[in-house]
């Protein structure tokens, strides 16, 4: 495995066809208004080299999260060209002769430990409900023998869409202090969480939990897939670890920008939230009613579909695209699934009605 396969219109060579993309799980009211003016002001600062510190940037960071305990700019986070860079620099501080990591989930976690010469270990998701094991996961790691020298989880869970606490918990407290274990939590902006402060749930245990990394990203809540800014919090020791891979200048100018200017519109995010929340429960009641595929619930902006007759991921992805120009993410490709399933984001209600449209003349 020498790359991931994502989804986005890349990964496609009819990109200008592209109607809708339904591949890429991003906030679906796109960017911000006042992230754009902000740009749009500040396109002088492409000439100028950013700061390396990211320092307004983290301050804003500490500032949005509002954790219950004091996080230092410096010693508590790291900022990345999006998450997917300290994925990498966490496998290249961490791991070992061995990882784990629960499939099926996002593939870099895998490339990443690869690239280190690490031999995966990988524990499949239970169930058709695609439920972590935690008792698996903690038995295979707490075993000497199994050399398990770092663990990857991604809660909530891409491209299951799962969101758990309660076994996500259990291999936290479980699990031999001494294995590092990266939490992503890219998604968790969107979960079906009630109150926001239960978005730092996991981010609280940091303070006793040296073991413990917590990764978030700003480019699927505020829609910056494309200027990529992402962040970690940790112990300062393990930050430092962390920074020890860090290539100077990694977030450009205009990513710190729109980043900080991003963290300030909270109504943004509430109204996407908002937007998710009812398109979601509207989609799986229409979808419902087409007995040729599943919707599976999701605590996200994503859904897996499952293919209940004869025809694969790829000849629905393909159908889709060459009918339709939408483009969904076929998901034969992650570790763990089958060619009978595809992941589909939670857009506008115009753009979700293109899509149901679509699948009940596919089916």
């Amino acid at each position: 495995m020498q790359h991931c396969h994502h989804g986005g219109i890349y990964s496609v060579n009819s990109q200008n066809n592209i109607r809708i993309d339904f591949s890429s799980n991003i906030n679906p009211l796109g960017i911000s208004k006042k992230v754009f003016e902000k740009l749009r002001s500040n396109i002088k600062l492409a000439y100028i080299y950013p700061d390396p510190k990211c320092t307004e940037v983290k301050k804003k960071i500490i500032e949005y999260i509002n954790c219950e305990f004091d996080l230092d700019i410096n010693e508590n986070l790291i900022t990345g060209n999006g998450a997917t860079e300290l994925i990498h620099y966490f496998a290249a501080a961490f791991t070992r002769k061995k990882t784990l990591i629960p499939t099926p989930t996002f593939c870099e976690y895998e490339l990443a430990a690869k690239r280190m010469k690490s031999k995966l270990v990988y524990v499949p998701l239970s169930d058709n409900n695609f439920q972590i094991d935690s008792d698996t996961i903690t038995k295979l790691a707490n075993n000497p023998d199994n050399e398990i020298g770092s663990v990857f989880l991604c809660n909530p869970n891409n491209p299951t869409g799962k969101f758990f606490r309660k076994e996500i918990l259990q291999v936290i407290e479980k699990i031999d202090k001494k294995i590092p274990i990266l939490l992503d939590e890219s998604y968790i902006e969107f979960t079906d969480i009630r109150k926001e402060k239960d978005n730092n749930y996991f981010i609280n245990l940091i303070k006793d939990s040296n073991n413990l990394v917590i990764l978030r990203s700003l480019t699927k809540t505020f829609g910056l897939a494309g200027l990529r800014v992402g962040y970690a919090l940790s112990t300062k020791e393990n930050i430092q670890k962390l920074n020890n891979n860090l290539i100077s200048w990694n977030v450009n100018g205009l990513a710190q920008v729109a980043a900080i200017e991003a963290l300030k519109d909270k109504s943004h995010i509430k109204a996407a939230r908002k937007n998710n929340i009812s398109e979601k429960k509207r989609v799986f009641k229409l979808l419902e009613k087409n007995r040729k595929i599943r919707a599976i619930s999701s605590d996200v902006n994503f859904y897996l579909i499952e293919i209940l007759n004869e025809k694969t991921s790829t000849d629905l992805t393909s159908e889709l695209l060459i009918k339709n120009r939408i483009l969904v993410r076929d998901c034969k490709s992650f570790t763990g699934m089958n060619d009978k399933f595809i992941r589909v984001a939670i857009k506008t209600p115009k753009e979700n009605n293109v899509l149901l449209k679509s699948l009940e003349e596919a089916f």
